[in-house]
Formats: structure tokens, C-alpha cells, sequence
């Protein structure tokens, strides 16, 4: 269950989500593009507005950080011409007359066919998560052999926050298929993070140095990320 309310916070009303969560053991305190999300535990009674209240600096920060993020996200536009990014490089939609789709070097070429008997975005999507596969996969058997990693199978998904997960207990190493719009090294970086974390669940000081064995400059490519995840989008009408 969630409410919306609006506290002062120096001098500033601020609009925020109040979510009551089964599984939170403490309040926090999240900040995102969608906005501020405060979470309580079922049934602790606090006052939401002194929580904001007692953190209204970090609170203002986020919010405006936040708020240039949205204004940073492109808007996309499903037409041919149009530019989307592939591994870093802006890349022209062209609708050709050929049988399949194809990210070249120079240009995203999608199959007339298949843009006529569905659409522009749609076909576009299917081409981008078919390229992230192939890359990731092969980046991710990559790592696997430097590292000694392991992964079971690879799940292309559309996580709205993030960029990676892996789980130990399956071996599925999930990544976005956004990723792919991101420079190559990042790709990397996240994938022998994921990778990583076979050996090391958390984020320990001995996951960071297996981390930076295989990506010495992690940090970099981290904050690259930070800055700029926002400006990965696919569809912004999605989120």
C-alpha cells in the first residue's frame, strides 16, 4: 500500500510516495527518475514527513539530481532516420528491402518485412535483444574463461534500475538489453561485475579485487554509469 504526501523540507514542498513493505526491516529512503520513495516497515508507526525531515539535505540533492536526469533522457523517435545508440556509437534506423534486420558499422538496417507486418519500435526491440545477446554472450564467455567464472544461461531482460544480476543458485546471469546502447568497456565492466559475484556474493573488499583484476578502472566505468544510465533509453513512454 502506498500514499502520496508533501512535506516542507527548508522551505521547499516536496511530493513523495509513502510505501509500507513486509520485508523492510528499517525505513530508507529511495530517490529515483520516478521520484522519492520513503519505505516503512508494517507496522511501525513513525512520521513520515520528520524521516524527510531529518534528511532533507540528501533529500534535495537527489531530488534535483533526479530532475536533470529527466531532462537529460532523449526522446525517441521510431522513424526511419532516426539515431539510436549501438556500443557507444549513434547509429541511423534504415528500413531496407532485405530479408533480415542487422546492426552494421554504420547504420541499424531493419528488415521491411517485418517493420511492415509489426513496426519500426517493435522490430527495432527484437533486433537490439538478438546483437545484446550475441555480444553479451560472447563477452560473458569471455570473462568466464579469464576468471574462472561460471554462468548456467543468459536472460536478456528490460529492468527498469538495473543493469545486471547474477544468481549463484542458478547460474543465470541477467543483463539489459539497454546495456548495449552503453560504450563496449562499460558492457564489460558490468558483466565481470555480475560474473564476479559467483565467487563473491556481496560487495566485500574481495569482490572489489577480483573485480579490478579483469577491470582495473571499474570505478570510472561505475560512474560513467551513474551519470549516464539515464541517457540509455529505449521506449522513455515505458520508463
Amino acid at each position: 500500500m502506498s500514499t502520496t504526501r508533501t512535506a516542507d523540507l527548508q522551505g521547499e514542498a516536496v511530493t513523495y510516495e509513502v510505501r509500507r513493505s513486509e520485508q523492510a526491516s528499517q525505513t530508507r529512503i529511495d530517490a529515483g527518475l520516478d521520484g522519492i520513495t520513503l519505505v516503512i516497515p508494517a507496522g511501525l508507526e513513525v512520521d513520515p514527513d520528520d524521516i524527510l525531515t531529518q534528511k532533507a539535505d540528501w533529500v534535495l540533492r537527489q531530488r534535483d539530481r533526479y530532475a536533470r536526469y529527466r531532462d537529460e533522457m532523449p526522446e525517441r523517435r521510431f522513424e526511419e532516420g532516426e539515431c539510436f545508440p549501438v556500443l557507444g556509437e549513434e547509429r541511423p534506423i534504415r528500413v531496407r528491402p532485405d530479408a533480415e534486420s542487422r546492426m552494421m558499422e554504420d547504420e541499424i538496417q531493419l528488415s521491411a518485412s517485418r517493420v511492415d507486418s509489426t513496426s519500426i519500435q517493435d522490430e527495432l526491440e527484437r533486433l537490439y535483444r538478438l546483437a545484446a545477446r550475441e555480444h553479451f554472450t560472447a563477452r560473458a564467455d569471455h570473462f568466464c574463461e579469464v576468471m574462472g567464472a561460471t554462468y548456467e544461461q543468459i536472460q536478456i531482460r528490460n529492468q527498469k534500475t538495473r543493469w545486471g544480476s547474477y544468481s549463484p543458485k542458478t547460474g543465470t546471469l541477467s543483463l539489459n538489453f539497454r546495456l548495449l546502447m552503453a560504450p563496449p568497456e562499460v558492457v564489460d565492466y558490468v558483466i565481470a561485475h555480475e560474473l564476479a559475484h559467483e565467487e563473491h556474493p556481496n560487495h566485500g573488499p574481495r569482490f572489489w579485487r577480483l573485480v579490478a583484476q579483469h577491470v582495473p578502472d571499474y570505478r570510472e566505468k561505475g560512474e560513467w554509469l551513474e551519470e549516464n544510465g539515464h541517457r540509455l533509453i529505449f521506449d522513455r513512454s515505458a520508463g
